[in-house]
């Protein structure tokens, strides 16, 4: 019902924002931005906050951290005071809020929805990260939640495959093991990746919990791990998966929602990243950091298969969530 009112409401292209060059970046004013989606804007200090009665979108100038319908989202590039005003990205307008704001907006094919792949991570000789204390470890908890999380998507009708259904490495070393898992994807024709992993920090790791979720950093941008802009050939290279940006932070958009809203989990953020299954992959995909096993008390969570189940529940209704959006975008469309 929200998207068929959004377009009801939207014109298909909104006008596109003066750019505004700050530091190298071009930038556009977020209230003006807003504005062309029916977003009001207000103030308080250096904090701006766009909003309508189904989206408000919290920025503050500086800050690569926005709240998006109070999920937590990572810019691309810093937001910034200008003037009296709040600029964003051109590129984060286009790349993250134009496709959350209207789905399928200037892209001139929608993808398909029926074949999914879920990519287990590590594995064989590569264990992942471990909690040695709790004797788990990542690549078998990853390859469980993927076998479960399989279940629930044939159960809705997808057809599925595993990178791995077994215990193995999928290559002669680290590079052609990650080159090899994009490319199941591709043979089988998938129309969505999903690459499943837990996560573990050395320091402070009893304090560090919650899920992330990350899609492919656009060109031209920085990763969310990388705020000293240190990549600069990373964010210069145009990768294969970059052809599906739009899809991908909408994918990543409502899989972590689910995450966060089903598990009542800490929010660790919406991110980017140039992992290599997210470069190569030719279809939209994410990658699914679903806990830490650095922190006990989530680690001791993760190791029951009651919890394991729970995270491939709400993936797949996130999943489901993508799934009408892009039927609807479809339908919108004539079939197209």
């Amino acid at each position: 019902m929200i998207f068929a009112a959004l377009v009801a409401f939207l014109p298909l292209t909104p006008a596109a924002a003066k750019n505004i060059r700050v530091g190298g970046v071009s930038y556009v004013d977020a209230a003006e931005f807003g504005s062309r989606y029916g977003l009001k804007a207000t103030t308080a200090g250096r904090k701006l906050t766009l909003k309508s009665a189904w989206t408000t979108i919290e920025l503050e100038a500086e800050s690569r951290e926005c709240r998006y319908n109070g999920l937590r989202v990572f810019l691309g590039d810093a937001s910034r005071a200008y003037r009296g005003a709040v600029l964003i990205s051109r590129t984060d307008a286009d790349r993250l809020f134009n496709p959350l704001l209207l789905p399928g907006n200037d892209q001139k094919k929608v993808p398909d929805l029926r074949t999914i792949v879920i990519d287990p991570g590590h594995g064989g000789r590569d264990p992942g990260k471990e909690n040695r204390r709790l004797k788990i470890n990542e690549k078998t908890v990853a390859l469980d939640t993927a076998l479960r999380l399989q279940r629930m998507l044939e159960n809705m009708g997808y057809r599925v495959l595993l990178t791995r259904t077994e215990d193995k490495h999928l290559g002669a070393d680290k590079a052609a093991d990650l080159l090899e898992r994009a490319a199941i994807a591709k043979r089988a024709g998938a129309d969505l990746l999903i690459s499943l992993h837990y996560n573990a920090v050395s320091s402070a790791a009893q304090r560090v919990s919650g899920v992330e979720v990350y899609s492919l950093t656009p060109q031209h941008q920085y990763s969310t791990s990388d705020p000293e802009q240190d990549d600069a050939k990373g964010a210069a290279e145009f990768n294969a998966g970059n052809a599906r940006d739009h899809w991908n932070i909408l994918l990543g958009y409502h899989v972590h929602r689910r995450l966060v809203d089903e598990l009542k989990i800490s929010d660790r953020g919406l991110k980017r990243a140039r992992w290599a299954v997210l470069r190569h992959a030719e279809c939209p995909a994410i990658l699914v950091e679903a806990g830490f096993l650095s922190n006990d008390a989530e680690a001791r969570r993760i190791a029951t298969p009651e919890y394991r189940q729970r995270i491939a529940d709400a993936i797949a209704h996130g999943v489901e969530a993508y799934g009408a959006v892009v039927a609807g975008v479809r339908k919108q469309r004539g079939g197209k």
